[in-house]
């Protein structure tokens, strides 16, 4: 009984679970692929959340941290820094790559979020071989960055 019941238990924690990210090996592709899924859910609900599981260890902190403090409620981040905003409607889209290193990596999203130009930057680090997001940037304005954000210091 009990080995039935541990089965039942383990499939449903796989059912529910979110699928692990696959590891990043071009990061330009991972975000283009990010915003693709954010255009296709634009037409609907909005239902697509970008994976979480991405982070660097520094960023995944900061996260837990600003969600921590606010007890459920908005916290200091309190919009969708993918768009720069809480809604999105995406047209225009261009991905590159920015600057390059062996650990580091800036891809750069440009497009409009409802009419209105966005260029975020998109640093990612090399970590245990993995590529993962390591900060994020808006260089139009309002510009921010969202390791700040996290901090409360906006």
């Amino acid at each position: 009984m009990v080995s039935k019941f541990a089965a039942l238990v383990s499939i449903l924690s796989a059912v529910s679970a979110p699928a692990a990210t696959p590891p990043i090996h071009n990061p330009v592709d991972f975000v283009t692929g990010v915003y693709a899924r954010l255009i296709k859910a634009q037409s609907g609900d909005h239902s697509y959340e970008p994976p979480e599981d991405i982070l660097t260890p520094r960023l995944k902190k900061l996260i837990a941290d600003d969600r921590k403090r606010a007890h459920g409620e908005v916290g200091c981040l309190d919009f969708e820094y993918w768009v720069n905003g809480q809604d999105w409607v995406i047209t225009k889209l261009s991905v590159t790559s920015g600057a390059a290193g062996k650990d580091q990596w800036t891809v750069i999203a440009k497009f409009l979020n409802t009419g209105d130009p966005q260029e975020i930057h998109f640093d990612f680090r090399r970590v245990e071989q993995r590529w993962l997001l390591d900060d994020v940037h808006s260089v139009k304005d309002p510009r921010w960055t969202l390791s700040e954000i996290l901090r409360c210091t906006y």
